[in-house]
This record gives structure tokens, C-alpha cells and sequence, in this order.
């Protein structure tokens, strides 16, 4: 009983749409047919052929983004590498200064490895700041 009260209401509901779809199409009403000047319809321009000095223009600028990133990617391999050794230097002269403070029975022993200590700094600190200006600045991109 439920289906049938669903599909004679469907039924109606299909017959007065399309009733109603053909009550619209015969007004007449002319406004959104094409017209002479109507340009929404026409199709752009064709672009014309590139030239041989845009297309060199483009060759030379695949070419110099390619060697842009060869050389960015050299230079943040090299930074890194330079971090890297830096952390380790840090590193070795922290577990040099543990092992010494736990060593030290003195306060003149104490104050020698803090020493030590901050010579190892310093000299990791000179070695990071002469590896990365070695390295140099980083690479510019390439504009169009």
C-alpha cells in the first residue's frame, strides 16, 4: 500500500513538471536566444606561433633551473654537513668535560676542564663559521 501511494504521488509529481517545462518553452520569451552580436559562443583567438627567441628564452631558462638546483642542492647538502660535524664537535667535548668533572678533585681541576672545555667551543665554533664560509652564499634562483 506504501509503494503505490509513492509512485501514484511520483507520477503526479512527474506529469506537472513536465507540464510545467513546456508551459515555459512556449512564452515565447526570445531574450536567451543567440544573437548576432553574442559572443559568449565564439571561440578566442588562436594564439599565434611562438617565436624562436621566446622558445630560446625558455630552453636557456630550463637550463639554468636545472643547474639552479643541482648547485641549491650542493649547497644544502654541504651546510648540513657542516652542522652536522659541528653537533658532533660540541658533542665529543661535552662527554670530555662529564668525564672530567666526574674525574676533577679540585676546584683547580674543575676549572681546568671547563676550560677545556670552552676552547673545544670555540675552536668548533671557528671550524662551522670557516666551512660555511666556504660554502659560500646561497644560490640565486634563476628569473624568467
Amino acid at each position: 500500500m506504501k509503494y503505490s501511494k509513492l509512485l501514484a504521488a511520483g507520477t503526479v509529481v512527474l506529469a506537472v513538471m513536465s507540464g510545467s517545462a513546456s508551459a515555459f518553452a512556449s512564452t515565447g520569451d526570445t531574450s536567451s536566444a543567440p544573437s548576432a552580436t553574442d559572443t559568449s559562443t565564439t571561440l578566442p583567438p588562436k594564439r599565434d606561433r611562438v617565436s624562436a627567441a621566446e622558445r630560446e628564452a625558455a630552453a636557456k631558462f630550463r637550463a639554468d633551473m636545472l643547474a639552479w638546483r643541482a648547485d641549491f642542492s650542493k649547497w644544502i647538502a654541504d651546510r648540513a654537513s657542516a652542522i652536522k660535524d659541528h653537533r658532533d664537535s660540541l658533542a665529543s667535548a661535552s662527554a670530555t668535560l662529564k668525564t672530567a668533572l666526574a674525574a676533577a678533585s679540585t676546584k683547580e681541576a674543575r676549572k681546568a676542564a671547563m676550560d677545556a672545555f670552552k676552547s673545544a667551543r670555540e675552536a668548533a665554533k671557528a671550524a662551522l663559521d670557516a666551512a660555511l664560509a666556504e660554502i659560500g652564499e646561497r644560490p640565486v634562483r634563476p628569473t624568467r
